[in-house]
């Protein structure tokens, strides 16, 4: 099992993808750090990862676009209970839910 710090820079390079590729889904609160994005520009293949906080466990699936839409279906579900200020759309809040892996370190 990887260590915080490996998980956290892995995590950290797939949110730097997320953010580059289009379209993509992410979302920073308490508990997690999400993101869904196609893995290349045929779309064929998606990216779903987590980090969770505080204890580091980090998630990394490569899934068909059907799972994609169903996956984002179920996180849009809990955005309520965590608020819409939770979805990362300016590279403020990217750069911000980025600073937080550094507490893995």
């Amino acid at each position: 099992m990887a260590d915080k710090a490996e998980n956290a820079k892995a995590f950290g390079a797939l949110l730097a993808q997320a953010w580059e590729h289009t379209p993509s889904f992410i979302v920073s609160n308490d508990d997690y750090i999400y993101c869904l994005f196609p893995a290349d520009e045929t779309k064929e293949k998606w990216v779903e990862a987590s980090i969770t906080f505080p204890d580091g466990s980090f998630e990394k699936k490569e899934i068909p676009p059907t799972t994609a839409i169903a996956l984002l279906i179920e996180e849009l579900k809990v955005l309520p209970d965590y608020g819409a200020d939770t979805i990362v759309a300016s590279k403020a809040k990217l750069d911000e839910a980025a600073s937080r892996l550094a507490t893995f370190t």
